[in-house]
């Protein structure tokens, strides 16, 4: 009663003060998640999760405002599970305030949608950026800096479906629209040509990915300096194109650099040092260092399956590159243990057709070859080459790969499904 009473009495004064606060606090939050560090909000990030939690009792749109950005900083740091409740409440109160077609609601579908795809919900993810997309090409233009995020996040998640070629297409609307609206030195820009790189480099195009990894990589170093996260992701990336290229020395120069960039910033159990920490375990296997690359790959595959699941399509990648390890080590047991995981997780996470499927299928397929049973190995080796005959075309190098072994598997014709 008292309380109550005081709160009468001072009714103005406490909602102005309240208001002073909340504004402060959005204010910060959002000026530091522009800047993509999220260990700057470290600091704040008590006081701004009291006061978005206090702030949804009222269920307003100063509070979806604050969800928004508790959210988004949730999400850089790594947390995608309470990302995902933050954006969730915001999108519910923007829907009921704003309504479907409003460009803010539009803004939580794509944020919802991006916790959504990186927990590895991929459906529920694609129907929120499907939704973004179509409100902002209604409410604010093809042509607007909004509708090219939307496009950048449908394919992101084209990409992680295996859908390549679509995913390239979009990633390319994303940069059209950005250099138009925002020139060529944004770091929006910078993440478009970044993602229309990684596309490349999945469809076999290198040396194209390598043009846009650098003109990414040039305008992240000149905004944001080397100790970033973006300019992090850059060098993973080209680390990741020489991987591909077969130059592990010069892969795990640059994946040795992004994983001390992400240890500092981002801390070591953060799901892009995981990233970094596989990648430099893939390359210095390439390079016969089993030992050293094994701890790198456990590390990996332990900050995975804490932070992302057991079930996580990224957890599976960490398996899949210690059955490599292990069946180099001779251990064939634990290896196709490792390998029958990872192809369970990615039929059930990315389906039957899917490029990641197909790597399972063939690294199984090869290793019972090497136990002597062909006719099985060769079934595997079949299903793989088709999935990349589909997925990736016939002209990539996987593709042609695969084809090649499955040929020296046969004396005769090998049939293709």
């Amino acid at each position: 009663m008292v309380i109550a009473f005081v709160c009468d009495v001072l009714g103005d004064k406490v909602n102005k003060g309240r208001q002073t606060v909340e504004i402060t606090i959005d204010k910060e939050a959002t000026r530091i998640n522009k800047i993509g560090n999220p260990a700057l909000l470290v600091v704040w990030q008590s006081h701004l999760r009291f006061v978005a939690n206090v702030a949804l009792r009222r269920e307003d749109l100063s509070a979806a405002k604050l969800c928004n950005e508790l959210g988004l900083h949730l999400a850089q740091a790594g947390d995608f599970p309470e990302s995902k409740l933050y954006f969730e409440a915001a999108l519910a109160i923007r829907r009921e305030k704003l309504g479907e077609e409003h460009p803010d609601t539009a803004q939580s579908y794509d944020r919802l949608g991006f916790a959504l795809r990186a927990s590895g919900k991929f459906d529920e993810a694609g129907l929120c950026f499907q939704q973004a997309l179509t409100i902002r090409e209604t409410a604010l233009g093809e042509e607007h800096n909004d509708t090219a995020i939307s496009l950048n996040e449908l394919g992101r998640w084209y990409e992680e479906r295996g859908d390549l070629i679509s995913a390239k297409e979009y990633y390319k609307r994303a940069l059209s629209i950005s250099l138009k609206v925002l020139g060529e030195t944004h770091p929006l820009t910078a993440e478009y040509l970044n993602n229309v790189g990684i596309s490349l480099v999945e469809i076999g195009e290198l040396v194209e990915a390598e043009s846009y990894f650098h003109q990414a990589f040039t305008i992240n170093e000149a905004i944001f300096g080397v100790e970033h996260p973006d300019t992090a992701m850059n060098l993973n990336n080209l680390g990741y194109l020489h991987q591909n290229a077969g130059n592990p020395i010069k892969a795990q120069d640059y994946h040795q650099q992004a994983l001390a960039i992400r240890k500092s910033i981002l801390g070591r159990d953060h799901p892009d040092t995981a990233q970094s920490m596989s990648n430099l375990g893939i390359a210095l296997r390439d390079q016969g260092q089993l030992n050293q690359a094994q701890h790198y790959l456990e590390t990996a595959l332990t900050i995975r399956e804490t932070v992302l699941g057991k079930d996580h399509p990224r957890t599976a990648i960490c398996l899949d590159h210690l059955g490599l390890l292990l069946q180099d080590l001779g251990e064939i047991d634990a290896a196709w243990n490792y390998f029958e995981r990872a192809l369970a997780i990615r039929r059930a996470a990315l389906g039957t057709n899917h490029p990641k499927t197909a790597d399972s299928l063939d690294h199984l397929g090869h290793l019972l070859f090497d136990l002597g049973d062909s006719d099985t190995a060769r079934i595997y080796v079949e299903q793989a080459l088709a999935i990349r005959q589909k997925t990736l075309g016939e002209n990539h190098p996987l593709t042609v790969q695969t084809l090649k072994d499955l040929i020296s598997l046969s004396p005769t014709q090998p049939s293709i499904i």
